[in-house]
Order: structure tokens, then sequence, then C-alpha cells
């Protein structure tokens, strides 16, 4: 979806200072639903504008792994807030966000291939081929990224759908408690993730989808108690630390099967195919590995 028609992109006039601060630590339970939304966008915004500007100069994987997180954390906290902000309010931020996050991900994903490669290239010397067209491939992703993705356009972008967001809260939601708007959010991601664990759960074989499913559910709701976990009953820490521990398995798996598809669908000119093969033959081994790891723990937090 192209929102450049929809969505014209201003020149920002005013530039966030970064918030150094944990997201949500000033957040009380007598702060409002609409002044929380600036008090846990604002930081985040200026984290991705900080990392989208750093692209220019910088193709450091860790950078377009920070950038497509902020982008992902801003979804969850579009989705958290949609009951006021709207469906169709929502949809358009959250498309783009999901836009911008694919386009740094594109760099981060032949990061993670290159990484399992040169895994495989210890036991296995002739993916040494495929091991350099997959750095060649990353190259040509960081170019892609730096072009697609200007730091002045993001920033005009985010500015503007802050301030959109933060006049339409004000004006329908201004004067109710954060707290058991926070709750009720938390409890129906909590409700998604149970659904989506149970469902992956009943199949002997988890499906991928169905793992990846539980995965994007599940950074929902860490994402949603790290934002509201000042103003939500009970501390949620080891639930965050639980929840962290399954995405880190889930991730493992997923970061196998995304550079499967990666390298299935790329074309190597110069890697004969039987190295492509090999590569992918030793990638489908150890995702099934780790498909079973993952399984168990979604089958832990279902129960």
């Amino acid at each position: 979806m192209d929102m450049d028609g929809e969505w014209p992109l201003p020149r920002p006039n005013t530039l966030f200072k970064i918030d150094r601060r944990p997201v949500g630590l000033s957040l009380s339970k007598t702060n409002s639903v609409a002044s929380t939304f600036s008090s846990l966008a604002t930081p985040v915004v200026a984290e991705a504008v900080r990392r989208a500007k750093e692209l220019s100069t910088h193709s450091d994987a860790e950078g377009f792994h920070q950038l497509r997180v902020a982008f992902r954390k801003l979804r969850a906290l579009y989705w958290a807030y949609a009951p006021y902000l709207g469906e169709e309010a929502t949809a358009q931020a959250t498309e783009e966000f999901k836009r911008l996050a694919a386009l740094a991900g594109g760099t981060r994903d032949w990061d993670i291939a290159g990484d399992l490669l040169r895994t495989a290239q210890e036991s296995r010397a002739s993916i040494a081929l495929l091991v350099a067209a997959a750095r060649e491939k990353r190259a040509q992703a960081v170019v892609h990224s730096q072009t697609m993705i200007k730091s002045d356009d993001v920033e005009a972008f985010l500015n503007d759908a802050l301030l959109r967001a933060q006049t339409t809260l004000q004006s329908r939601c201004d004067d109710l408690p954060i707290g058991a708007f926070a709750e009720e959010r938390v409890r129906l991601a909590q409700r998604a993730l149970r659904k989506r664990s149970r469902r992956a759960a009943r199949s002997e074989t988890s499906h991928e989808e169905s793992l990846h499913d539980v995965r994007k559910a599940g950074k929902k709701l860490r994402y949603l108690l790290e934002f509201f976990q000042p103003v939500i009953k009970g501390g949620h820490s080891r639930t965050i630390k639980d929840l962290t521990s399954v995405q880190n398995k889930l991730g493992q798996f997923n970061d196998i099967a995304a550079s499967e598809a990666l390298i299935r669908s790329a074309s190597f000119g110069e890697v004969p195919p039987e190295v492509v093969l090999e590569s992918l033959q030793w990638l489908e081994k150890q995702k099934c590995r780790r498909m079973r790891a993952a399984s168990r723990r979604v089958r832990a937090i279902a129960s």
C-alpha cells in the first residue's frame, strides 16, 4: 500500500528530543488515555527517527534491527489505542509502520541468513560461494533500504502521525483514566496469545504459520506490558521475562524458516545449484530441530 497519496508528508516543524528513560516510567493511573499515548509514543518515535538518520552513514546489523523494532512497537501501541483512534486511522498508520519495518528488515534478513550460512560453512566448505553471494545480497539490500528510507520523510510522517493521533484522542478520551483501559487491552492481547498458542499446540507437529502467529501475538503482548506496566494491576516483570524467553525460542525458529524462504526465492547466478541445495538441506535440518524446541515452549504456555 502506497501511503504517499493519502498521507502527505509535511516538513517537520518540531524535532523530538530522545527520551532515555524506560518507556512508561512516568505513567500513573491518574493520567488520561489521551495523555499517556503521547508519553508512550514520543520516545519510540525519537528512537525510530534517530535510527533512520543513522542509516545514511551506518549499515550495522543492530541499527536495522532496532529500527524495525521501533516500528513494531508503534504498531502495537496503535493497536492498543485503536478503539479511540478509529479503524481507518489505525490501519493507515500501521500499514506505513509495517512498510517501513519491512524496508529495514530486508537488510536484517540477509544479516541473519549470512550468519546461518557461515555456521553451515564450518562443516560444509562448499557453501563458501553462497556465503559470498549472500554478503553481496546484503550489500544490495543496504543500498535499497538507504534509498527508500529517507530520514526527513520518516520524521515528517511520524511527527504528523503522532499529532493526528494526539488530536483525535484529546477530542475523544481526554477525561478517561488510563488504568481500566490499559487492563482491558492487555487482557485482549493475552487472550489472543492464549488462543493462538492452543491452536498451535493442538497439532502434533506445529506448522510454521501457526508458530509465526504465536510469535506475533507474544510480541504484541510483551510490548503492551512494557508500555502499561506502571498502571496495570500486579507485577508483570516475570510475565515479560517469560515472554522474552519464549520469543527467543520462536525467534530462533523464525530466523531459520525466514532464511530458508529467502534463499529459495533469491537467484544466485554464480553459485552452482547443488551448493544452494546443500545449504537448503542444512537449513531444513536445523529448522526441524528448532521447530521442535519452539513447539515445546508453545505447548507449555498453552497449558
